[in-house]
């Protein structure tokens, strides 16, 4: 029960040069049949559960579950597993309220459509947005929201529905969905730059913190905390220690995999700072070179530019 959906009727109510030039993503939801399995193995418990849910839906759809993301089917089982085990899903996510069957099943039906409206507002802004990413809607086993990926020759966004669900309030869905599409957007307008092999710290802060940048630019009625999500304390926590994150994020600027990572990834923690702290200070740099700025040219600044205005920006901030 895949549903794959067009995206002709978005373009009736654009202006003819976003016509001309626009090229929306569409996407395949698997929500519908994650939900036929959901019901059909309510009874059973977390290990066969997740033996089941890796044979008939896993293995059905390889574009989404696959190994470059989610390891081998023992890795994947095992994600599973406590997926399926109540207490253990909400170990993951502290302080959030428990993901239930019921309210992910409500965000699986809204979901899809509110990506479709939301690439509407988008491309009046970026009106030669051309998306060619295979898009996905599916169960990550609280592993992603939203999860750009390059694997088997093709440009995958992959969406998981289950943490948008623990993470994201109706008010963040806009901005959320902004940041995502965003990626497409950025990488799309800067391909011939993209660095070769890892990504290092400060590209990956250039690439978050100014697609939460954008979601705030397009979403003017909420604030930073909102629109850098998690954790839920992130901007105030960082407001009394931004000198020494600064100080920290300067020396892994160039770093490449975990070194440069841990400062985008949750629950990973640099010295005592909130986890994704790269996102806060990647936003405040966005902002600072782009307020007044047309989104489409920001998009569009070039990375050696990028690099030495960080190392710059990041110098006077670390200033007590």
């Amino acid at each position: 029960m895949i549903r794959s959906i067009c995206v002709a009727a978005v373009l009736v109510i654009l202006s003819p040069l976003a016509m001309a030039a626009a090229r929306p993503c569409s996407y395949t939801d698997l929500m519908p049949s994650y939900q036929v399995f959901a019901t059909r193995t309510a009874g059973l418990p977390p290990e066969q559960r997740a033996a089941a849910f890796r044979k008939d839906v896993a293995a059905k759809y390889p574009d989404y579950y696959a190994p470059e993301v989610f390891g081998d089917d023992t890795r994947l089982e095992a994600r599973a597993v406590r997926f399926f085990d109540p207490a253990k899903r909400a170990a993951v996510f502290p302080g959030t309220t428990p993901l239930t069957d019921a309210r992910l099943a409500a965000m699986g039906t809204v979901i899809g459509p509110q990506f479709l409206a939301q690439q509407q507002r988008f491309i009046r802004v970026f009106a030669d947005f051309s998306c060619a990413s295979t898009v996905e809607f599916g169960v990550s086993l609280l592993k992603f929201d939203g999860h750009p990926t390059d694997f088997g020759g093709k440009r995958h966004l992959l969406f998981g529905v289950d943490v948008i669900t623990i993470l994201h309030d109706e008010a963040q869905m806009p901005s959320f969905l902004d940041h995502e599409i965003f990626h497409i957007y950025h990488e799309q307008v800067i391909a011939d730059q993209i660095p070769k092999g890892d990504s290092p710290g400060w590209y990956t802060m250039w690439l978050e913190g100014l697609a939460t940048y954008v979601s705030q630019r397009m979403n003017p009625e909420l604030d930073a905390q909102h629109v850098v999500w998690s954790p839920s304390d992130m901007v105030v926590r960082m407001q009394k220690d931004t000198p020494r994150a600064a100080r920290l994020l300067l020396a892994d600027l160039d770093q490449t995999g975990k070194q440069g990572d841990r400062w985008f990834l949750m629950g990973t923690e640099v010295e005592g700072l909130p986890a994704r702290a790269g996102y806060y200070l990647g936003y405040l740099f966005a902002k600072s070179v782009g307020d007044g700025v047309p989104l489409p040219q920001l998009a569009r600044m070039p990375l050696d530019q990028v690099h030495k205005q960080e190392v710059a920006f990041l110098t006077r901030l670390s200033q007590p």
